[in-house]
C-alpha cells in the first residue's frame, strides 16, 4: 500500500479505538540533558502496551480498580468487590453497602482495604478469602460522623492498621473497636496528596512536604520539605516528586537543615528533603503527577502522556499517549482537566491507569453524575530497562 493509504488506515483505527499508541524510542544517542547518569550504549525500548480493563464486570459498572500481585480487583457500582487473576476467572472477595469508591493493596499485596460511598470500610485477607471481612465506619476528624469517602487510603502490611485521609489523617486499629487515632501535623502540610505504609513508618505526602509518623506510636517522627511546590508519592524508600516541567526523586531520610524553619511546640525541627535525581519531562508549563516507582524505573504522568524514567542513566525509557482527552469536554469554561488515578502493584509488574472526565453538563459529584461521567482504564506490564 501507498503511505497515503497506510496513514489514512491508521488514522482510521485510532479513530475507531482500535489501534492503542506505542512508542519506540532510540536511547543512548544523546548524554542526558539534566547531568545525571551515563548515555550508555545504544539501545532501544518499546512502550508497554495499553491493555484495556472492562467497564462493567458480572454485569455491575465498575467504579474503582487495583493492582494486585498478578490479580486486578473491581469494584462495583452495587457494593461488590471481586477479583481476577491469569489463573482463574472473576470471583466475589466481600459486598459493601453502596457503591465501591476506594480499593487500596497493602505493601505485601495480601490485604485489601475496601471502603464505600457510604463510608463503609472493609478488609478482606486475599490468602483466605473466605475468612469474614473486618468491618468499620470511615468518620471525620470534626464531627466523628459517617458519610464521607476518604480521599487517601492506605493498609499496612499486617492488616492491622488502616489510614484513611478525611479532613484529618486518621488510622483505624481492625484489632480494636474504637474510634480513629488522628494524627497531629502541621497546617502548612494538611489535606494528603499521597499515604504509604513502609517499614515502621506511616507517611504522608502533601504540595509541598511530608509527614513521617512511627507506626508503633503514632508520634511525628520528621517533616520533609521539598524544593518547590508540586505532586508527590511515596516510591521505593524515597519520594518521587513533580513540578512543572521536572521529575525528582527525593530522599527523605538523608536532608539538611531548613533555613528560617521554625518548629511548633512539641514538633519535630522541619527539614529540607535531599535531591537524588531529577529530569526535565516536558517544555510545557503543565502539572506533572508521579506515578509509580520500583527502585529503577520511575512513572509520571503529563498532559495524558505516561513517561518511563531511568534515572540511573538519565534517560526516558518510552512514553506512552493515553487514548483520553488531557482537558475534558464541558459546556462550562474554563474546562476542567483530566482527572487521573493510578494504581502499582505490590509485586512492581503492573500499573493501572483510570482516566475521569465529568459529564458535559451536569454535577459529576452526585450519583447520577457519576453514571454520567466518563470512565476509561487501562492495565500495563511495568518495564524493565
Amino acid at each position: 500500500m501507498s503511505g497515503r493509504v497506510i496513514a489514512l488506515v491508521l488514522a482510521a483505527a485510532v479513530a475507531a479505538g482500535v489501534l492503542l499508541s506505542m512508542v519506540v524510542l532510540p536511547l543512548g544517542r544523546d548524554a542526558p540533558a539534566d547531568g545525571h547518569g551515563s548515555a550508555g550504549a545504544p539501545r532501544k525500548t518499546i512502550a508497554p502496551r495499553l491493555h484495556p480493563l472492562p467497564r462493567t464486570v458480572a454485569g455491575e459498572r465498575v467504579t474503582a480498580v487495583a493492582a494486585g500481585n498478578g490479580s486486578v480487583v473491581y469494584g462495583t457500582e452495587t457494593g461488590n468487590v471481586y477479583v481476577t487473576t491469569g489463573r482463574s476467572g472473576l470471583r466475589r472477595l466481600t459486598r459493601l453497602t453502596g457503591r465501591v469508591a476506594r480499593l487500596a493493596f497493602d505493601p505485601g499485596g495480601r490485604w485489601l482495604a475496601a471502603v464505600s460511598a457510604r463510608s463503609e470500610l472493609a478488609v478482606v485477607d486475599t490468602v483466605h478469602p473466605s475468612a469474614p471481612a473486618v468491618r468499620r465506619t470511615i468518620v471525620s476528624d470534626s464531627s466523628l460522623g459517617a458519610g464521607i469517602v476518604p480521599d487517601q487510603l492506605a493498609i499496612d502490611r499486617t492488616g492491622r492498621l488502616v489510614a484513611a485521609q478525611t479532613d484529618g489523617i486518621g488510622v483505624y486499629d481492625l484489632y480494636g473497636s474504637g474510634p480513629p487515632h488522628w494524627l497531629e501535623g502541621t497546617y502548612d502540610c494538611s489535606g494528603a496528596r499521597g499515604l504509604a505504609f513502609t517499614g515502621s513508618e506511616l507517611i504522608a505526602t502533601f504540595d509541598s512536604c511530608a509527614n513521617v509518623w512511627n507506626t508503633s506510636t503514632l508520634r511525628l517522627e520528621h517533616q520533609v520539605y521539598f524544593p518547590g511546590t508540586g505532586n508527590a508519592l511515596l516510591g521505593h524508600d524515597r519520594i518521587l516528586y513533580g513540578s512543572f516541567r521536572h521529575a525528582m526523586l527525593l530522599d527523605y531520610h538523608h536532608t539538611s537543615p531548613l533555613p528560617s524553619a521554625q518548629a511548633d511546640q512539641g514538633q519535630p525541627h522541619p527539614t529540607l528533603s535531599g535531591v537524588i535525581a531529577d529530569k526535565t519531562v516536558g517544555t510545557r508549563r503543565s502539572p506533572i503527577q508521579p506515578v509509580a516507582d520500583d527502585g529503577r524505573v520511575a512513572a509520571v504522568l503529563q498532559d495524558a502522556r505516561l513517561y518511563f524514567w531511568e534515572p540511573a542513566a538519565g534517560r526516558i525509557l518510552a512514553v506512552v499517549p493515553l487514548p483520553f482527552p488531557a482537558v475534558c469536554p464541558s459546556a462550562w469554561k474554563p474546562r476542567p482537566p483530566a482527572d487521573f488515578t493510578t494504581s502499582f502493584s505490590p509485586d512492581h509488574r503492573t500499573l493501572l491507569v483510570s482516566g475521569y472526565c465529568p459529564p458535559r453538563d451536569m454535577d459529576g459529584s452526585t450519583e447520577e453524575g457519576q453514571r454520567h461521567a466518563t470512565y476509561r482504564r487501562w492495565r500495563l506490564d511495568y518495564p524493565s530497562p
